[in-house]
This record gives structure tokens, C-alpha cells and sequence, in this order.
């Protein structure tokens, strides 16, 4: 049995031309693609800050939101010996704070060689905070 067309000749052919011609923008490369989606919840605060963020840019919000994710830098959250290294601070503040009580009421001269261990101690716990932490160059004090 031979299977017949149903299209004329004529019809087929163009039908053929179309489908050959090459039309349309040029095919993206692999890299430029946008094939992930991630997806977020918003507050309403947060959704129109940066709605109006973007239209102050003149951007779309998605596009905002690409050069953002590329722009901007994060500071990651505390490790466990930073977090440890910031108790250790608020605790020689308390100490700094009592040194201070001290000097007012018997005179500097009491507290000064205790004042510069204080320094020292602190510098010392500044010195084992992350770069992260410490300020943008990473320089030790």
C-alpha cells in the first residue's frame, strides 16, 4: 500500500521553503542563556524597595535584581570564633568601663599600668577576629 498525500505539490513545496529559511534574532551562546529560575518570598516592604530601587534605575525589576546579585557584596554571619572573640570585647568594655570608674574617683595615675594591659588584651582579640570582621583591607592592628 502507498500512502498519499494530501497536500498539493505546490502547497508542499513553500511549505519546504519556509521551513529552510533562516529568520529571526541569532541563537543566544550557552553562557549568555538565562535557563535557572530562582524563585523568593517577599515582604511587601521588601518587594517595593526594591521596585523602587529599580525604577529609579530605569530597570525592569529582574534586571535589577541580576545586576544586584552581581554588584553587591555580602558579609557572611559570624563563625563561632568570631562570635566568641565579640563576647570576649563586650567583656573587656565592662573592664574599660570599671577603669574608668576608678580613675575618676582616685586619679589616672592609679589605673594606667592597668589601662595599657587592657589595650593590649584588646588588641589581642581584635587581632584573632576574621579579615571579615575587622575592616575591608584585612590590615591587623
Amino acid at each position: 500500500m502507498v500512502a498519499i498525500s494530501k497536500i498539493p505539490p505546490k502547497k508542499q513545496k513553500r511549505m519546504t521553503e519556509i521551513r529552510n529559511k533562516s529568520g529571526g534574532r541569532p541563537a543566544k551562546n550557552r553562557i549568555d542563556k538565562q535557563k535557572r529560575v530562582v524563585s523568593t518570598k517577599l515582604t511587601e516592604l521588601q518587594y517595593y524597595a526594591i521596585k523602587k530601587r529599580a525604577g529609579e534605575s530605569g530597570l525592569p525589576i529582574s534586571e535589577y535584581v541580576r545586576q544586584a546579585i552581581i554588584s553587591t557584596e555580602v558579609t557572611p554571619r559570624l563563625n563561632k570564633q568570631d562570635a566568641d572573640s565579640i563576647r570576649k570585647l563586650a567583656g573587656e568594655a565592662n573592664n574599660l568601663n570599671q577603669l574608668a570608674h576608678r580613675a575618676n574617683a582616685g586619679g589616672f595615675a592609679l589605673v594606667a599600668v592597668e589601662l595599657v594591659k587592657l589595650k593590649n588584651r584588646i588588641i589581642e582579640i581584635i587581632n584573632q577576629l576574621s579579615d571579615d570582621w575587622k575592616n575591608k583591607k584585612g590590615k591587623r592592628i
